[in-house]
This record gives structure tokens, C-alpha cells and sequence, in this order.
């Protein structure tokens, strides 16, 4: 496609993995990488702009004249971060922008056992009543979710997460990102939400013998205590309600909130999505 496309919320792990791959695909020019802080991402070769979630001037300067808008998801309290995503799809709308790419979560309604799917229920219900074109990506768990536990693991022979019966269909957030790439460039994905999955889903039993394989040393999968684990991670300083959403996607996890398997991934990035398995197998 041609024309102009504003990634908001480029300064994150995710915005700038598809700031790296608009420009392997050779699409620099007309893109305009937007972050709170445009300063981190000017050495990424691309024009940035000022675009806070908070400030709706910012925003609607931001997208000025943009054919598609990329709104990556905050990170914040649902209180905080609902309000944040409507500023967005205000702006967007006031701007003249054609479409919205926004990025979801998998089993975003509100009896999913994980808080911030309630944002995410409330973001797509606004956008879809906005009158603009838009284009949905539900996202699974990132493999890279899983890298703090399986290092422990490695070391200490024990892989430790509460849900550990649940199957999660991870992929790679640089899939993720050429996901993205894909329904930001290609045709025909108005109206559409899709199911962004790896092509295999794992319970935390899996994970452990396959590390026990790769590794060569004995991997045990425990399904910790989730008030244990909540203390633990508020140990490390997240605040109150991380500590409530990361319990919560464990939680959802297990209740098989995260098992679906879907080919949308592959479709959109126009490759093949690595699986959990390949990936710890250095595939």
C-alpha cells in the first residue's frame, strides 16, 4: 500500500520490532514512528513525532493525514489505559485517518479471567462504533513471557508458574510483529479480527521436558501457589495491579483461555511462525 502510516507507541519493545521490520521490507519513507519520548526512537532511521496517550493535541497532530494508524495497547491500570486508547481513536478519527490497526489480546471479553481483557473488550467495542475502518490483531502470550522463568529453570531445575496445566499458544513477539506489518500493508483487512497465535499450544509440563531434552538436565514443572507467587512478584516491586493481571493471565491460561490455535499469524506475516518448541530449540 502507499500513503502515510503513524506507529503510536513506537518507543516499546513491540513498536520498535515493527519499526525494524517495515524497513526490511523496504517501507521507510511515509512512516512516522510516534512515542511519548520521540528522542528514543530517533536512531531507529525513520521520522518520529510527539504522540502521548495523555494529551490529545499531541495525538491529533501526530496523525495528521495518515492513511493507517498502528495503536499499540498501553500499559497501565484499565482505569488508566481504556481512557488512553479512546484519546487515541478520538484523535485518530478528528485527523482524517483511514484505519486503525489496534492490538489486542486472545479472549477479550469480560468473563476472560484476565484484567486487562476488559481494556481490551472496551477498546475494540469503541473502535468498532467509531466509524472508522479498523483492523483487530487478538494477540497470545510472547514466548519472551516465558525467558526470567526457563533461565531459573536452567539453573535451579524447577520451572514454577501458577496454571501450569494450561495451554498457551505463545509466538515470538517478532512474529507478532510481522503480523502487524502485514494487516498495516496488505489489502482486503478492514472489519477483520484476527487471532494472533503460535502454531502450537504448551502447558508448562511440556515446556519442562522440553527443556529437560534441549538442556540435558532435569527440568520439573511445578504449579505454584498463586498467593505465593503474587507475594513473590510484589516482592520485586510491580505494583498492585501488575501483580493482579499477571496472576490473572495464569489464571486464564488454566481455565483454557489461551489454547486456541489459530493460521492468522502465518497468513498476515506472509512466513512461517516459529514455535515454542522450535524457538528453545534454537529452530
Amino acid at each position: 500500500m502507499s500513503g502515510k502510516i503513524v506507529i503510536s507507541g513506537a518507543g516499546g519493545q513491540l513498536g520498535q520490532l515493527v519499526a525494524q521490520e517495515l524497513k526490511s521490507r523496504g517501507v521507510v519513507d511515509g512512516v512516522t514512528l510516534a512515542s511519548r519520548d520521540p528522542s528514543k526512537i530517533a536512531a531507529l532511521g525513520f521520522k518520529t513525532a510527539r504522540a502521548d496517550f495523555d494529551d490529545a493535541a499531541s495525538l491529533a497532530a501526530a496523525y495528521q493525514g495518515a492513511d493507517v494508524v498502528l495503536i499499540l495497547s498501553g500499559d497501565a491500570p484499565n482505569e488508566v489505559r481504556t481512557p488512553q486508547h479512546y484519546r487515541a481513536i478520538d484523535a485518530a478519527k478528528a485527523a482524517g485517518v483511514k484505519r486503525i490497526v489496534y492490538t489486542s489480546f486472545t479472549n477479550a471479553t469480560y468473563d476472560s479471567l484476565f484484567d486487562f481483557a476488559k481494556s481490551h473488550t472496551d477498546t475494540e467495542a469503541y473502535l468498532k462504533k467509531s466509524g472508522l475502518a479498523y483492523t483487530v490483531l487478538r494477540n497470545n502470550q510472547y514466548i519472551e513471557n516465558l525467558n526470567s522463568g526457563i533461565a531459573h529453570a536452567k539453573d535451579a531445575g524447577v520451572l514454577a508458574q501458577p496454571g501450569a496445566t494450561g495451554k498457551v499458544a505463545y509466538l515470538r513477539r517478532a512474529d507478532v510483529a510481522a503480523a502487524l506489518v502485514g494487516a498495516i500493508l496488505g489489502t482486503g483487512h478492514e472489519g477483520k479480527v484476527y487471532e494472533i497465535t503460535g502454531p502450537k499450544a504448551y502447558d508448562l509440563f511440556e515446556i519442562a521436558a522440553i527443556l529437560t531434552e534441549t538442556t540435558g538436565r532435569k527440568v520439573e514443572a511445578v504449579d505454584a501457589d498463586p498467593q505465593q507467587y503474587g507475594a513473590m512478584l510484589s516482592g520485586f516491586g510491580l505494583p498492585d495491579f501488575l501483580v493482579k493481571a499477571l496472576l490473572g493471565i495464569h489464571a486464564a491460561g488454566a481455565a483454557g483461555e489461551m489454547n486456541l490455535v489459530s493460521g492468522d499469524a502465518e497468513k498476515l506475516a506472509g512466513r512461517k511462525i516459529v514455535s515454542l518448541e522450535e524457538h528453545l530449540r534454537g529452530e
